[in-house]
C-alpha cells in the first residue's frame, strides 16, 4: 500500500487491533514504543499511537515504516491486515468455537479460503472473550490459530501467516503433535512461496519425519507435496512429476480431493515446463473441468493460466490470450492476485512479440500494480523484477 492510499484512509479498527496486539505481545507501553521509534529514526508519540490503535486515524507510510522496524514485521503485513476487512461480511454472526472451526476447515478443504478465514476469526474472537476451562480453551485456541494461519497463507498473506505460526509454535502447551506438524508444514510451504528454497526443503523434511513418527499420514503427504514443488523449482521436472503423482494418490486416499486436484494442476504445468506441451494441455484441460465441477474457482483459474502458458509456447497467441482472459474473469472475482499477475506477465510477453506498444504499456501498468500486492515469488515475478531493475539502472 503506497503513501497516498494510506493517507486517504481515516482509520482502521482492524489495523488498530493488530498494532495493539503487536505492542502488548512485546510487553511495550505506549511510551516505550515512542522511545523505540525515536531509536529507529522516527517520531511517533504515544498519543498518536493510541489513536492508531483505536482506529481513529491511519498512520502515514513513514510512520508505518517506523512501526514495522519497532515490531520487526514487514510493511506488507500492515497492508494485508487492512485488506482482510474485505472478508468481514463473510464472518458468521454467532456460533460455538468448535463448530466454527469445523465449518472453517470444511471451507478450506473446498478451496474457499476467504470463508475459512472468516470462520476462524469469529472462533478466535469468541474464545478470547469467554471464560472456558483453561486447558480446553488453550488447546482449541492453538488449533484455531494454526488453521487460521493456513487460511492466511492460501489468501496470499504470507507474512501474517508466518507470524501467526511462529507465535503458535512458541506456545507448545497449546499444540499437540498434529498441530505442531501442521504448523511446520505450513511454514515450509510459506518459505517455498517466498522463494526461500533451502528453508522450505529443510522444514518440509523435518515435518515429514515428525509426521511419520507420529503416524500422521495426511501431514506426511502435505510435506511430500512441498518437497515435490522444491524439485520442480530446481528444474527436476521428471522427478517432480513422479513425486506429484504419488502425492495426488495419497491425497485421494486421505479424502483430500481439493489438494489432489491442486497437485494434478502442478503435474500438467510441469509437463509444459519440460517441453511436453501437448501432454500438459491434455492434463490441464482435465483439471480445469475437474475444478469447475467441484467449484474450486482458484484451481480453475490457475488451470486456465497454465493452459495459456502452453499455447504461448506453441505460439498460438489467439488461444493463449483467450485462456488468460478466462482466468482473469475467475481470478478477478476472488482477488487471486498471483494468478492475475501470471496472466498479465504473458499478456506483456505477447504484446512485445506482436510489437504492440499500447498493449505493452497496459500490461506493464497492470504488472506494477499487482506486483506491489504480492509476497509470493515465482519465476515470472523474478523475471519482472529483473526487468524493473534493468530499467532503473539505465534511467
Amino acid at each position: 500500500m503506497g503513501p497516498q492510499a494510506a493517507t486517504n484512509l481515516k482509520g482502521s479498527q482492524r489495523l488498530g487491533s493488530y498494532l495493539h496486539r503487536l505492542r502488548t505481545g512485546y510487553g511495550y507501553s505506549l511510551r516505550r514504543v515512542e522511545e523505540r521509534a525515536r531509536a529507529e529514526g522516527g517520531e511517533i508519540d504515544n498519543s498518536q499511537l493510541s489513536r492508531y490503535e483505536k482506529g481513529i486515524c491511519y498512520p502515514s507510510f513513514d510512520k508505518l515504516r517506523v512501526l514495522a522496524s519497532v515490531f520487526n514485521v514487514s510493511i506488507q503485513s500492515f497492508s494485508d491486515v487492512v485488506e482482510l476487512e474485505a472478508y468481514e461480511s463473510l464472518k458468521p454472526e454467532a456460533g460455538q468455537p468448535r463448530q466454527l472451526l469445523e465449518d472453517g476447515t470444511e471451507a478450506l478443504r473446498s478451496g474457499d479460503s476467504a470463508r475459512a478465514f472468516a470462520c476462524y476469526e469469529r472462533a478466535l474472537e469468541i474464545l478470547l472473550d469467554e471464560s472456558s476451562a483453561p486447558a480446553e480453551r488453550r488447546e482449541l485456541l492453538g488449533e484455531v490459530r494454526v488453521h487460521q494461519a493456513v487460511a492466511l497463507s492460501r489468501l496470499g498473506k504470507l507474512s501474517l501467516a508466518e507470524q501467526e505460526l511462529r507465535n503458535a509454535l512458541r506456545k507448545p502447551e497449546e499444540l499437540g503433535d498434529s498441530l505442531r506438524v501442521r504448523a511446520v508444514v505450513t511454514l515450509a510451504s510459506i518459505h517455498a512461496q517466498q522463494g526461500e528454497r533451502f528453508l522450505s526443503e529443510l522444514e518440509a523434511g523435518r515435518a515429514y519425519e515428525m509426521a511419520r513418527a507420529a503416524g500422521l499420514d495426511r501431514m506426511a503427504v502435505m510435506a511430500l507435496h512441498i518437497l515435490a514443488k522444491d524439485l520442480c523449482e530446481q528444474g527436476r521436472h521428471r522427478e517432480a512429476i513422479e513425486r506429484f503423482r504419488e502425492t495426488a494418490r495419497l491425497y485421494e486416499e486421505c479424502g483430500e480431493h481439493f489438494e489432489a486436484t491442486r497437485v494434478r494442476v502442478n503435474i500438467g504445468s510441469n509437463y509444459v515446463s519440460m517441453g511436453k506441451v501437448r501432454e500438459g494441455i491434455r492434463l490441464l484441460r482435465s483439471t480445469k473441468e475437474e475444478a469447475r465441477v467441484a467449484g474450486h474457482r482458484r484451481l480453475e483459474a490457475l488451470s486456465w493460466s497454465h493452459l495459456g502458458e502452453a499455447y504461448y509456447q506453441l505460439k498460438d497467441l489467439k488461444r493463449a490470450r483467450g485462456c488468460f482472459r478466462e482466468s482473469d474473469t475467475l481470478a478477478g472475482q476472488h482477488k487471486h492476485n498471483d494468478v492475475l499477475f501470471l496472466n498479465a506477465f504473458y499478456e506483456w510477453r505477447m504484446a512485445v512479440t506482436e510489437d504492440n506498444p499500447t498493449r505493452v504499456k497496459i500490461a506493464l501498468g497492470r504488472l506494477k500494480v499487482l506486483r506491489s500486492t504480492l509476497e509470493r515469488r515465482f519465476p515470472e515475478v523474478e523475471e519482472f523484477d529483473r526487468y524493473v531493475e534493468r530499467r532503473r539502472a539505465h534511467a
